[in-house]
Parts: C-alpha cells; structure tokens; sequence
C-alpha cells in the first residue's frame, strides 16, 4: 500500500512540474523570459544538474545561448558544440537526440523543429540514476517549446518590420514637407541614429564641380567641428562606396586603408564602425549618408543596413530637390521680383508655394 501511495504522489508530482513547464511555455512574452522559465523546470523534471538551452535564427540579431548548472570553465566549450552541432544538423529534418562528447560529460542535445525548420537545440549533462520523465513526454515538450520559439520569433520580425515601416514613414513624410532642407536633414538623421542605435550620422554632398564633399549636415558630438568641412571626393569610405554605388557595413573602420584618419583627427570624434550608403536621386549622384558607432560597443547588421538604404533614397530626392528649387529661386523668382517673398505673401522662400503663386498671378496679368 505504501509503495502504491508513493508511486501515485511521484505520478502527481510529475504530472505538476509538466502542468507548470507548459504554462511558463505558452505564457512566455520574449525568448529571454521563454529561457529563464524553461531552464529549472528541466532540469527539475529531468534531474539534470546541468541543462542548456541554444535558440538561433536569421531573423534574430544574434543567437541565445543560455546554461543552468554548467561549470564556468566548461561554458564556453559547450557553446561551442551547440554551434558546431546545430550547424550540422539543421539541413537533417530526420536527426533526433544524439550526444557528443564534453569536459563536463557526455552531453545530450535535442533539436528543436517547428514546420521542420530547426529553430535550436535544448540539452542536458544527466547524472546516473537521476529520474526521467517518458520519452514520449519530452518529445511533446520538445515540440511545445519549439513552435513557441518559433512564434516568439515571428513576433519579434513583425516587430522589427513595423519598427522599419514607421521610421521610413516618418522620413519620407518630413522629407515631402515645404521646410527648410537643414532643419529637415537634422531631424531625418536622428530618426537615423535611433533606428540603428547609433552615435551619430552625417550627410556629406557633392560640390557643384564634383570634386569635394562638404559636410553638409552632421548630428553628434562632432557637429560643431564638421560642420562644412571638405574633403576630396576621391578619398574615404565615402568616396569609395559613392564611386562603387554600394552600400557598406564597415563594422572596423580602423582596419580598413581607405578611412580617412584625418576626419577624426580634426574633430575629435573616434569613429569606429559605420554603415556608408551612396545617395543618388534617379541617376544624379549627390552625395553619401554615414551612421556611425553602433551604441554599446555593438556591431552593424544587415539588417539596419536595408532599413538605412530605404532612407538615404528619400533623402537623395529630397536633397535633390531643395537643390532644384534654390536655383528656380535665384535664377526667376529673385531677379524678376528684387524680393525675398512673393506678392502679397508673407511666407518666405522656402517652398514651391509662392511661386505657384507668382506664376498663377503673372498669368492673371
């Protein structure tokens, strides 16, 4: 009686850590509270003093790698493995367990398959004679937490598309305004920096000859000093991508021939990574748009590089019309009117409104 009644509690006490397991599962708001929730509900339904939990995907900045248990000096080693081992076998829809040898023990490794894409790996060091769940237990669990993960990371792409979709919007919008190009510039640059987390940014414009640039806006702390400072065109990392028509990730600039020491140098701002987008309005070339120093010592992604090049169009047009309108203005308004505003306007010459004005007015004539 006695062996039944334990057996029985053992069953109840089983049946609750598995109940507990799938609400933190299902519950999980991001893949980091997804790992904080997982990792001691394993390893107390396994009675593994050692689990691990390794979450990789392209759509994620970088992969998540997280350990309970482990010893320090073994961590390292065992990430590695998942790296290696999930290299290997995520184009194999039909591997299962496997277990490769560790400092710390013979390691096992589960791959985690949501619509047979492996979205990582889940593992465990068991001791001998620790208790096990059914295999056909874990193997739920295992599908459970996969199209979680999976999930999870849907949300964060959709996150991201919408974070890109709204800082495009806001640009372009700013950029079709009838306001000052500087002024607008300014604002389009820090909508720049934020997306990407960033330090600072720069437009730097081709002179009429095209044998310069000039700094023609520039945002951070090497603004006072930047400011319409030149450079010939065929130097830098922007005189290079402009003269490829290629973006770039430059994610160590130092290391790189072509950057212009004498830029930092001047203005006391150390760059040390950079994303450098050619800006080219149909097929004028105007100018390149620089964010530099990803924020925390981090690296540029491909991913802010697509975000930036949907910006730098808009700007490359923008530019390109502030230009074509400051020539209709010194070349007709100015010299047919000797004014700094149209008839009976009393807003300055700042967008194409006043000489529609003019225009409607001198047909009226």
């Amino acid at each position: 009686m006695a062996t039944d009644e334990s057996t029985q509690q053992v069953l109840i006490e089983g049946t609750s850590q598995i109940v507990n397991l799938i609400d933190k599962v299902v519950t999980a708001r991001s893949i980091e509270e997804l790992i904080e929730h997982v990792l001691p509900s394993v390893a107390e339904m396994t009675g593994s003093a050692s689990v691990l939990l390794y979450v990789t995907d392209q759509r994620l900045p970088a992969p998540h790698f997280a350990q309970q248990g482990c010893q320090t000096e073994t961590v390292s080693e065992i990430e590695r493995l998942c790296v290696e081992q999930y290299d290997h076998i995520r184009s194999q829809p039909g591997c299962q367990r496997f277990t490769v040898s560790a400092a710390a023990g013979d390691l096992m490794l589960h791959p985690l398959r949501a619509n047979e894409e492996c979205v990582g790996l889940i593992g465990m060091i068991a001791d001998e004679g620790t208790a096990r769940i059914p295999p056909e237990v874990f193997e739920r669990l295992q599908r459970l937490l996969a199209n979680v993960i999976a999930r999870l990371i849907e949300h964060i792409e959709s996150e991201r598309r919408l974070s890109h979709l709204s800082t495009y919007l806001t640009v372009s919008s700013m950029l079709a305004q009838s306001l000052d190009l500087p002024e607008l510039l300014e604002t389009a640059l820090y909508c720049c920096m934020e997306a990407v987390s960033a330090e600072a940014a720069s437009v730097l414009l081709l002179d009429d000859e095209q044998e310069n640039f000039r700094f023609y806006q520039v945002e951070g702390p090497a603004k006072p000093v930047l400011a319409n400072a030149t450079f010939a065109v065929d130097q830098g990392l922007a005189g290079s991508v402009l003269q490829r028509q290629q973006p770039e990730i430059i994610n160590d600039v130092h290391s790189d021939s072509r950057f212009l020491e004498k830029v930092d140098t001047e203005s006391g701002f150390r760059t040390r990574n950079m994303i450098a987008i050619p800006l080219t309005a149909g097929e004028e070339q105007v100018g390149v748009l620089e964010v530099l120093n990803k924020a925390e010592d981090g690296a540029f992604t491909e991913e802010d590089l697509l975000l930036l090049v949907s910006v730098a169009e808009e700007i490359a047009f923008a530019i390109r019309n502030a230009k074509v309108f400051e020539y209709v203005v010194n070349t007709y308004c100015l010299q047919r009117q000797g004014q700094i505003s149209c008839k009976g306007c009393k807003r300055p010459l700042g967008s194409w409104t006043p000489c529609v004005k003019y225009r409607e007015a001198r047909i009226g004539t």
